[in-house]
C-alpha cells in the first residue's frame, strides 16, 4: 500500500507531530508499505528521495504562526495536489494538521483517495487560544472530507461531539523504544531537570523560571536545561538574566534526536510545566529513559498520569508549586526511582509505536473499505 504523510513538520525540525510522522513511516514501512512524505519548504527539513517540499520559503519559527507565506502556500498546495496525487497515486493519505487536511480533502475526494486527519493537539475547546484561531479549526475539522479523524486525547472525544462531528477516534500517542535501549544513566553532583519542546508561553516556562528564583533559596545544587528553541526564548533568556539566574537555567538550543535522547539520560528529572497540552510526546521520550516526571495537570495529562504513581502532578502557573516538586525529588531518591520505573512499565504496556501502527492499519482498511 501507498501511504502518503502530509505535515507542517518534519525532521529536523522539533515537534510532536514531527516524531509521530517519522515513528509511523518507520513501522508501516516494517509492515510493507510505501511511504511518502509531503512537507514546509523549510531548510532544516531533510532530504529524501521520497520527501517533497510545497510552498513559499517558511522558517522554523513561523511554521505554527498564521502568516502570508503559509497562507499563500496553502493557496499553491491546493493546485500542486492535483499534479502530486496523479503522479505518485497513493492508496490512502494520512494528514497531521486541519487546515491541511482540509486542503487536502477535496482534492483527495476528487482523485477518491481516502484521507485520516491525526489531530497532535485541538485548540477550538480551549479559550486561551484566540476566537479566530479556534474557530477556523472548527471549520476545517467539521468541513474537511475525512474519512477518519485521529485525536491522540481521550479528554477531547467530547469536545468533538459537541461539534456533531462523529468520525473521530481515540489513539494515543506513542514512543519508539528501539531508540532508548543499552544506554547509560549518569550519575551527577547536582540534580539536573530537563525540559525539552518549543521556547513558548504555552510551555508553562515563565512560571519555571520563577520556581528556580524561589529553590535556590533553599537549594543550591540543581540546574535547569532546556532544548529547543521557538519565538519566545528572547523574553525567557531576558528574565534568566534579570532574577540573575544564568548558573542554574541553561539554554542548550535546538538538539536532534541522538542528542536529545542522551540528555534524557544524563539528566535526573523531566519537567514539563505547561499551560496547555494535547497528549506530549516527550513525556513518553521521558518514561521511556525511566526518568521521574514533573507535569502541570492540562488537557489530557489527567487521563494518562497519575500522581505519586508515575507523575508528580502539579496545577499550571504555580511557582510555588514547581518548586517544592523539585525539591521534593532532589531530597528523595526513592521517588524518583518508582516514578521512573513505573513510567517506562507504562510506555512499555501502552504506548509502544509498534503496537500503536497496528492501530493505525486497522483504522486505514476500515477507510479504504468503506
Amino acid at each position: 500500500m501507498k501511504i502518503l504523510h502530509v505535515t507542517k513538520k518534519y525532521p529536523n525540525i522539533m515537534g510532536g507531530d514531527s516524531t509521530v510522522v517519522t515513528s509511523l513511516e518507520k513501522y508501516q514501512k516494517k509492515i510493507g508499505h510505501q511511504i511518502y512524505i509531503l512537507t514546509s519548504n523549510c531548510d532544516e527539513i531533510r532530504k529524501s528521495p521520497r520527501v517533497t517540499k510545497y510552498g513559499l520559503k517558511i522558517n522554523t519559527l513561523s511554521i505554527d504562526r498564521i502568516n502570508l507565506n503559509r497562507i499563500v502556500s496553502l493557496f499553491l498546495l491546493f493546485f500542486y495536489l492535483f499534479f502530486y496525487l496523479r503522479r505518485i497515486k497513493p492508496d490512502i493519505v494520512h494528514s497531521h494538521s486541519p487546515e491541511l487536511g482540509f486542503i487536502l480533502s477535496f482534492v483527495c475526494r476528487a482523485y477518491k483517495i481516502p484521507i485520516i486527519n491525526i489531530c497532535h493537539g485541538i485548540t477550538f475547546p480551549d479559550k486561551y487560544y484566540p476566537f479566530f484561531k479556534r474557530k477556523l479549526e472548527e471549520f476545517f475539522l467539521k468541513y474537511g472530507y475525512f474519512k477518519k479523524i485521529i485525536t491522540v486525547s481521550g479528554y477531547s472525544l467530547n469536545d468533538f461531539r459537541k461539534l456533531k462531528i462523529k468520525n473521530v477516534v481515540y489513539l494515543p500517542n506513542g514512543v519508539d523504544l528501539d531508540l532508548f535501549q543499552k544506554r547509560t544513566r549518569s550519575v551527577n553532583k547536582k540534580t539536573i531537570f530537563l525540559f525539552v519542546g518549543r521556547l513558548e508561553t504555552a510551555k508553562g516556562l515563565e512560571y519555571l523560571i520563577y520556581a528556580v528564583n524561589k529553590l535556590r533559596k533553599k537549594e543550591k545544587k540543581f540546574k535547569v536545561l532546556l532544548i529547543g528553541n521557538g519565538i519566545d526564548q528572547k523574553f525567557f533568556k531576558d528574565l534568566v538574566i534579570r532574577f540573575d539566574l544564568i548558573d542554574y537555567v541553561k539554554f542548550l538550543g535546538k538538539k536532534d534526536q541522538d542528542r536529545v535522547i542522551d540528555y534524557y539520560y544524563s539528566s535526573d528529572v523531566f519537567i514539563l510545566p505547561s499551560l496547555h497540552e494535547g497528549f506530549p510526546i516527550t513525556l513518553l521520550e521521558a518514561w521511556a529513559a525511566e526518568l521521574p516526571v514533573i507535569v502541570t495537570n492540562v488537557g489530557g495529562i489527567s487521563s494518562i498520569c497519575v500522581n505519586k504513581e508515575n507523575v508528580l502532578m502539579i496545577s499550571p502557573r504555580d511557582p510555588k508549586k514547581i518548586s517544592e516538586a523539585m525539591i521534593t525529588l532532589i531530597k528523595d531518591q526513592n521517588l524518583r526511582r518508582k516514578l521512573g520505573k513505573n513510567g517506562r512499565e507504562l510506555v512499555e504496556k501502552k504506548y509502544n509505536w509498534e503496537k500503536i501502527t497496528k492501530e493505525v492499519e486497522k483504522i486505514c482498511k476500515e477507510a479504504l473499505n468503506k
